[in-house]
């Protein structure tokens, strides 16, 4: 019933994603992975989360990732075998067989080698609303981490996994990542979405599955459907539609078109690179010819999108230009 990865490293890619409902194993199998290959090569595992304070307990000096023992000690797993946490390292039989590290510090180790890891673990790369944020150029980071640990070797592999939570994340637009069916695979990236039906049928029998039944949460915790991504305001732009402006935000320009007669804006990634209504919002993404807006009364043409979005006139290609619009409309409608 529960997850295993023989179908999604069959692919052999060297950079894997694994979405899936909560509790469907993922991170249980990849821990068990890593303990089982350590025992059969030597080879070690790093264990990324975002932030030290995912990883230890400030006030107890502890490893959060003790429970990674008490998982595997109550599936009954490696019983003849010494599994103890001292300092950032899980040990197998007094031998470093994990080593976690926090994202956030892991610059630190670029003049460290790691002859022995052949595996790269992030666990929980999606940010849910309300918890720590992203870091600043994250996808940058994590590659840095990956061209740390592995050098010029071909022999590693690196998996991301996480929640069905939203396919709007840093990685998924780095990469330009659109996975709507189970398996995704692309150059050197390999999508898994995973939803393991048996165990939806268990679930939905249980006391807590009947609480969900029928909502947002349940359809995602459950059914390993998005939680954030509604397809609400999502539409093609019409054959009439006109340029009106392109944004800039992020690095990638978005384009906005009025379709007057329909009276909606549409936007996405189509604009007129020529046009002089190319603007900007953040001092990151200014350049030459693009007009910096700081606020709504330098552009009547943005007070037009503003009122669109405040009264259901806008419409999106698709979730990632529709969340990238949510983020930079902000600025303008605190």
């Amino acid at each position: 019933m529960w997850y295993d990865k023989q179908q999604l490293l069959s692919y052999n890619k060297l950079l894997n994603f694994v979405l899936s409902n909560r509790g469907g194993g993922k991170t249980f199998h990849f821990t068990k992975w890593a303990i089982d290959d350590f025992k059969k090569t030597k080879k070690q595992t790093i264990w990324v989360r975002r932030y030290g304070t995912e990883l230890t307990d400030s006030e107890k000096g502890i490893l959060v990732n003790d429970r990674f023992i008490d998982a595997v000690r109550k599936e009954g797993l490696f019983p003849d075998d010494e599994l103890t946490i001292e300092g950032s390292t899980l040990l197998v039989n007094g031998e470093v067989a994990i080593i976690f590290v926090a994202l956030s510090t892991s610059r630190q180790l670029k003049s460290v080698n790691f002859p022995y890891v052949n595996k790269i673990i992030f666990d929980e790369f999606i940010v849910h609303e309300g918890r720590n944020g992203y870091l600043k150029s994250e996808v940058e980071l994590f590659l840095d981490l990956v061209e740390t640990v592995f050098r010029l070797r071909d022999d590693g592999r690196v998996v991301l996994l996480a929640n069905s939570i939203t396919i709007v994340n840093p990685y998924f637009l780095f990469f330009n990542l659109k996975p709507k069916k189970r398996f995704t695979a692309t150059g050197q990236i390999c999508v898994e979405l995973f939803a393991n039906s048996e165990y939806i049928e268990q679930k939905q029998k249980t006391r807590f599955g009947q609480l969900v039944k029928g909502t947002r949460y349940g359809a995602y915790a459950i059914e390993n459907k998005w939680l954030l991504d509604t397809d609400t305001f999502i539409e093609d732009k019409t054959p009439k539609a006109e340029f009106m402006l392109a944004m800039k935000y992020n690095g990638e320009f978005y384009g906005f078109w009025v379709d007057y007669k329909a009276g909606l804006i549409f936007v996405n990634k189509q604009y007129d690179p020529s046009s002089y209504s190319l603007y900007c919002i953040t001092k990151d993404d200014h350049e030459a010819n693009l007009l910096l807006i700081k606020s709504l009364c330098e552009s009547k043409r943005i007070e037009r999108i503003v009122y669109a979005f405040r009264n259901g006139l806008l419409r999106f290609s698709d979730q990632q230009v529709k969340q990238q619009f949510y983020e930079f409309i902000g600025y303008f409608v605190r």
